[in-house]
């Protein structure tokens, strides 16, 4: 699954596939490209809005030059100097006019920016359930060769992330002490003497 956002100079293309995420951001200042497992997707989102800082910088110079001219031409009685301040104030409105707003996720290989728009829910879906999915293939099962309360740690770090449930997650924990005991008593228990 492809998906292309699109919003001024900025363009980000995430491409789904089985494992991984190959994700792309073309901007005014170049592109960047990585690809990375979904389990390496932070779920914990910062929005922020960018603005075109070419136009506030824009906007000042013109305004600068606006006023340096208006008040030349006031000064020898033109009124319709005033009309050189018009293009820093249009500059300065449409710095106001073209903000983006944004989604940032951290990751192993980068930020992961998402633009508001009419994709932003399907492709949050998506990289949660791919994560889930994938994070679930990773830690998921119980290792009883592991040391149980590393497990147990193994799978409240899942439940901290969403991806089991609080009944779950009590189950596994249970399950995770019985075999526990249960290997404490087969350790245990002297052999039975021979006949």
């Amino acid at each position: 699954m492809l998906i292309t956002q699109r919003r001024f100079s900025n363009t980000f293309t995430f491409k789904f596939e089985p494992d991984t995420l190959t994700y792309t951001r073309v901007d005014a200042y170049g592109s960047h490209s990585f690809q990375l497992p979904y389990g390496s997707i932070g779920m914990d989102p910062q929005r922020t809005t960018e603005r075109n800082a070419t136009l506030f910088n824009g906007g000042i110079l013109l305004s600068a030059w606006g006023l340096a001219q208006a008040g030349y031409a006031m000064a020898h009685g033109d009124l319709l100097g005033i009309i050189f301040l018009f293009p820093g104030i249009a500059c300065f409105l449409l710095h106001i006019l073209t903000k983006i707003e944004l989604t940032s996720l951290s990751s192993d290989a980068g930020e992961v920016v998402l633009l508001h728009d009419r994709h932003y829910d399907r492709i949050m879906e998506a990289i949660r359930e791919r994560r889930k999915k994938q994070l679930l293939e990773w830690y998921g099962n119980i290792n009883f060769a592991n040391d149980p309360e590393e497990e147990i740690r193994k799978f409240h770090w899942l439940h901290s992330q969403h991806l089991i449930s609080a009944g779950q997650l009590q189950q596994i924990i249970t399950t995770i002490r019985n075999a526990d005991i249960e290997g404490r008593d087969g350790i245990d228990d002297p052999v039975p003497p021979q006949q």
